[in-house]
């Protein structure tokens, strides 16, 4: 059934994705200052990502887990639903337009993303709680 979620996943994030997208052409790329806002934000998120995916790839889940505590998966939890609008904010909202502008690219673009985003929420998910959420060193099931 997790492939079904998986995949699944795919045109759920590109229809909310140009959603998005059309709320950003319509509102927000009309004012300078929400424009601004919203891409310091984005690149703030983004940096988040990139910050856990080097601690990911240096120390592993647990092990970031373990150095993190509990705030490590707040960190991925809030790369993981605002990854893919912080992405289609830095592309549609840049001072200059160009191609990767483009409603079409960017959704093709934050698609691909959320779809990574998801498959990387499986795995650190089974590697802090296991699968089912049991046999995990952070699963409920575990005795401390």
């Amino acid at each position: 059934m997790e492939i079904f979620g998986i995949l699944f996943s795919i045109p759920v994030a590109f229809i909310a994705t140009s959603l998005y997208c059309l709320i950003l052409y319509k509102f927000v790329r009309k004012s300078e200052l929400a424009r601004q806002i919203f891409r310091m934000v984005s690149y703030f998120v983004l940096t988040l990502f990139a910050v856990e995916v080097v601690l990911l790839m240096i120390f592993g889940v647990v092990r970031s887990r373990e150095l993190l505590g509990p705030g490590f998966f707040v960190l991925h939890l809030i790369c993981f639903f605002l990854g893919p609008p912080a992405l289609v904010n830095v592309l549609v909202l840049k001072p200059i337009d160009d191609l990767s502008s483009r409603w079409y690219v960017v959704c093709i673009f934050a698609t691909i993303f959320a779809f990574l985003l998801v498959l990387l929420q499986y795995s650190v998910s089974e590697a802090l709680y296991g699968i089912d959420g049991e046999g995990g060193p952070y699963s409920q099931s575990v005795v401390h």
